[in-house]
């Protein structure tokens, strides 16, 4: 079986390992003595950023969350109750958020992300949690390693683990998204599984591919597009029940993406690749970061692209940047 060779499934678990031994336990700190500080993009790694109203608010290592106000640009940050590094951030509307890290970390806010508390769930353990998203039921859901899947239905205030493939189902868990028909999950070694049970139950279906996925997304078509190492993409228009691999124009592990409001497919990989598809994934445009590092995500905000991850944070005009002519 895999093991992590990255910061979380979608970067890569050599770095994981080495920022979930750098992180220490910490207890929870009352939300209001947290400190707020200017954060310096070459000075932090961050995993996942989502879109908030008018803001942006990220998640990274050792507990740190921040929010930037004009699309990229800037960030300031705060020290969540923890110092296990944060890996992944969602909100349930435009108060209540959950973020999701390493050692079990659970993390809610009730104010926009402006502040935080810690969650207990005794069901966890101290595995890493490695990603989150709110469902349309109004249910959260969250997953990580060795088969982690949590379930709430009170907007993260309470959390139960449940079995997904199998009792036994012990592969790390990139990603779970809700497509049109179904709940759709990827992961390690070529897991693609589905449920059309709103997670009750899963099956698992035939994978084209035996590496690991580190991620999933739900076209605006309702087409489902898969990535993970090496360039690897797989687009499939049945719901999972067959896979067509793309033509990718660059061998780079693909960490994160994102869907643009106008239908636009965002791929964040190694080496600072970003890759964007108007045509769900036919076809490619490249740009590379001028750090050069690990992108763990890019967004389109605005009509710029928005990038977070190995002491990298900043923005790309779409109209003005140069698209890469070679392949990170």
């Amino acid at each position: 079986m895999n093991t992590l060779k990255g910061p979380q499934l979608r970067i890569a678990v050599a770095l994981v390992v080495a920022l979930a031994s750098a992180s220490v336990s910490m207890a929870s700190m009352p939300a209001a003595t947290a400190p707020v500080f200017r954060i310096q993009a070459g000075r932090i790694v961050v995993l996942d950023f989502t879109v908030l109203g008018k803001s942006l608010v990220a998640v990274g290592e050792r507990g740190v969350v921040l929010r930037s106000e004009d699309g990229g640009k800037t960030w300031s940050g705060e020290q969540a109750p923890t110092t296990r590094t944060l890996t992944s951030v969602a909100f349930v509307d435009d108060k209540v958020g959950i973020a999701v890290g390493h050692g079990g970390t659970l993390l809610r806010t009730e104010d926009g992300g402006h502040t935080w508390s810690a969650i207990e769930c005794k069901d966890i353990g101290h595995d890493a949690v490695l990603g989150v998203t709110a469902l349309r039921s109004g249910a959260v859901v969250a997953w990580g390693a060795f088969g982690m899947y949590l379930v709430s239905d009170d907007r993260g205030k309470s959390w139960r683990r449940e079995n997904t493939i199998s009792p036994d189902f012990d592969r790390h868990i990139s990603e779970v998204v809700e497509a049109r028909h179904a709940l759709m999950m990827v992961g390690e070694t070529g897991v693609i599984a589905r449920s059309r049970d709103q997670g009750k139950t899963w099956e698992k279906l035939k994978s084209p591919y035996e590496g690991s996925y580190f991620g999933l997304l739900v076209m605006k078509s309702g087409a489902l597009l898969a990535f993970g190492m090496r360039g690897n993409v797989y687009r499939s228009t049945d719901d999972g029940d067959s896979w067509e691999q793309l033509s990718f124009p660059s061998k780079a592990t693909i960490n994160g993406g994102s869907i643009a409001a106008d239908g636009r497919v965002v791929l964040a990989g190694n080496r600072g690749l970003i890759a964007v598809s108007k045509d769900e994934g036919h076809s490619f445009d490249l740009y590379k970061t001028p750090e050069g590092t690990s992108v763990s995500q890019a967004r389109i905000v605005d009509d710029h692209l928005v990038y977070t991850g190995i002491a990298a944070t900043g923005c790309l005009d779409l109209k003005a940047s140069v698209v890469s002519a070679t392949a990170p």
